[in-house]
């Protein structure tokens, strides 16, 4: 099950930095699980641990961060698309 966890976690996890955490929450690449009580928002580490694996990759390829969203999203819509044919058989 995955863990969710708040952005200085990711930040820890990732050695990133909170700015860094805040660009790829706003361009949909990282995105919130959900908030705490006090307002900080939650999320899933798993998730968040292989899209920066992803992004690093797809940087390294010199893509922009409009086509790395573009290229992660539809990676994952095709995952997705696969594993309901997978359960439907």
């Amino acid at each position: 099950m995955s863990k969710l966890v708040k952005r200085k976690d990711i930040c820890r996890m990732l050695g990133i930095s909170p700015s860094k955490v805040n660009f790829y929450t706003t361009q949909g690449l990282f995105p919130l699980e959900g908030r705490t009580q006090g307002g900080y928002g939650l999320y899933n580490s798993d998730l968040i641990r292989s899209r920066f694996a992803r992004i690093t990759e797809l940087k390294a390829e010199r893509l922009t961060i409009a086509e790395i969203r573009e290229r992660i999203l539809e990676e994952e819509k095709e995952r997705r698309q696969f594993l309901e044919l997978q359960f439907e058989e």
